[in-house]
């Protein structure tokens, strides 16, 4: 969940700042596999932006509500 909060926010505050910002492709995958196991294919970083309600997908609406998945499977 730390990882996922270091990239929301600092898409969050680039984003306040108008600044150009694309969250790295390797760590939204690992966040994406760990904590939104259902979560859509596609580019990891704006997949982990529609899971957290900050986008919409060319084909999925932006979310109003999202939880993840902090449970260890076991």
């Amino acid at each position: 969940m730390g990882v996922a909060e270091t990239l929301l926010h600092t898409h969050d505050i680039a984003t306040g700042l108008a600044l150009d910002w694309t969250a790295p492709p390797a760590l939204c995958a690992a966040v994406l596999a760990r904590l939104f196991p259902d979560a859509p294919p596609g580019d990891p970083a704006p997949v982990l932006l529609w899971c957290t309600g900050r986008a919409a997908l060319p084909d999925r609406p932006r979310r109003t509500s999202w939880a993840w998945r902090a449970a260890l499977d076991g």
